[in-house]
């Protein structure tokens, strides 16, 4: 007669400490994966955006430092995320940037590296635990900075909803970097504004009473030719009129005659 082999006792609990042994180091594998995930992000709808937020950017970084189309698509995500009070060290995933710049993660980190060499960008790296990731800080005019060196008329203020609505990572990178450059070039006319506007100009003629035309107005003036702008932001005097199309899409321009009315926050939205 056969008898039943007998497993020793030992071998079993053995048995059953390798399989909570294995279950516990599955379940912080999946512990560390979910808590080195970075937090993702969405574009809002308009009902969620805050109409009069803003960042002031240096018009310098638009026109002087010959910065790639993929710097500047990727520049105005950082200082929309920065804090505009006290320009505090802030961490954003690059696949959040590449998101709301509508680039690559790649293009992303050489954008990060062209930023950092033009001292527009520093980055450090904190380590949390098991959490390994950068904070940065972005280069512009911060609300202190603003206020104390009345930098009205070297900065544009750059409207976050056209960021967090996904406007910007809509847009192809040719037509970002026109948009920055009309941005730029454009001027304030009273007389023209009040005109279309049906404003009285003497409302804005009070020194005190500027800075708040200068927030609250829809558009500005820009003068610059096709050809000019074409040559300004390096891209084919063909392609130009398509980029333009893009701008107005969103209502972000306007071609009228030899102008080019340039808004500053966008006529139309993205449904999300």
């Amino acid at each position: 007669m056969m008898t039943k082999r007998r497993i020793p006792r030992m071998a079993i609990l053995r048995n059953i400490q390798r399989q909570k042994e294995e279950k516990k180091k599955q379940q912080k594998e999946v512990f560390r994966q979910v808590y080195n995930r970075p937090k993702e992000k969405a574009f809002s709808d308009i009902d969620q955006l805050n109409m009069d937020s803003f960042r002031a950017i240096p018009k310098s970084v638009i026109l002087d430092y010959g910065l790639s189309k993929a710097a500047l698509a990727v520049y105005p995500v950082l200082c929309c995320e920065a804090d505009f009070e006290k320009n505090e060290a802030f961490q954003i995933s690059q696949a959040n940037i590449a998101l709301f710049a509508g680039v690559s993660e790649n293009t992303v980190r050489n954008a990060l590296k062209e930023l950092e060499n033009a001292e527009l960008l520093t980055k450090e790296k904190v380590t949390d635990g098991p959490r390994h990731f950068y904070i940065y800080r972005v280069g512009f005019f911060c609300k202190p900075i603003l206020d104390k060196a009345r930098q009205y008329g070297g900065a544009i203020y750059f409207y976050t909803c056209i960021i967090e609505n996904g406007i910007w990572a809509s847009l192809p990178l040719g037509a970002k970097d026109i948009y920055l450059f009309l941005r730029a070039k454009a001027k304030q006319d009273l007389d023209i504004y009040s005109e279309i506007e049906g404003i009285m100009t003497e409302e804005f003629y009070e020194p005190w009473e500027y800075p708040e035309y200068i927030r609250n107005r829809k558009w500005d003036i820009c003068e610059a030719s096709l050809t000019q702008i074409s040559k300004a932001v390096g891209v084919d005097r063909s392609k130009i009129g398509a980029y333009l199309e893009a701008l107005e899409r969103f209502r972000l321009i306007e071609r009228v005659d030899r102008w080019i009315k340039v808004y500053l926050r966008p006529g139309r939205f993205l449904k999300h």
